[in-house]
């Protein structure tokens, strides 16, 4: 856990500071920069992430067959059913995401 990293690094840079121990000091800069670095990394996969639901979103308002793909007739008649789509009990799930992309 990187604040735990952080605390646990600034306590060793302050008792290294007390105590005039210079390795202790290291060691409390090794952890402090570790915890910084775990918050980076898990602050570039957040945006990555974020990114690719972006990317999933535009396929699936421009690809239906990848709409059909990653949902259940089931998600899909409800969508559907959300925006109205007339005949929706009627259609094959390749039909819904059809008419779902063309209306979202």
């Amino acid at each position: 856990m990187s604040i735990k990293d952080k605390v646990s690094g600034r306590a060793k840079k302050a008792a290294g500071d007390l105590t005039g121990n210079r390795e202790l000091y290291k060691q409390g800069e090794r952890e402090e920069r570790r915890g910084e670095a775990k918050d980076q990394a898990r602050r570039a996969q957040d945006e990555a992430d974020h990114r690719a639901a972006e990317v999933r979103s535009l396929e699936h308002a421009t690809n239906p067959r990848a709409l059909a793909q990653d949902h259940t007739r089931e998600e899909l008649e409800a969508r559907a059913r959300r925006l109205g789509v007339e005949g929706r009990s009627e259609m094959t799930k390749e039909e819904l995401a059809a008419e779902i992309s063309r209306r979202e």
